[in-house]
């Protein structure tokens, strides 16, 4: 399985009202689970509000499953990374 950034451009992110912020990821989840149902790997870890954009690491075994997963939940995407490495910055260890 491998780490994914994906970046979703989304113009004025930070204020969305935190209840509206947890509707949206309840659907995300939703799909996720459709998706592990049909024996797809993939789920989110944790996203990131910014004024201009919504970053999301995944796991997922592909690319593909990141932009599926967009697709059947109808949040668009702007960018996906394959993240190669994590720096830890309270050991100073790479993984």
């Amino acid at each position: 399985m491998s780490h994914f950034l994906i970046k979703r451009e989304m113009p004025g992110a930070s204020d969305i009202p935190k209840n509206k912020l947890n509707e949206i990821g309840k659907g995300s989840e939703s799909v996720l689970e459709e998706m592990r149902n049909e024996g797809k790997d993939i789920k989110q870890i944790e996203s990131f509000v910014t004024a201009g954009a919504i970053f999301c690491v995944y796991d997922a075994t592909s690319e593909d499953l990141v932009h599926e997963h967009s697709k059947r939940s109808g949040i668009g995407v702007t960018e996906v990374s394959k993240i190669s490495s994590v720096v830890r910055h309270n050991t100073s260890l790479v993984s």
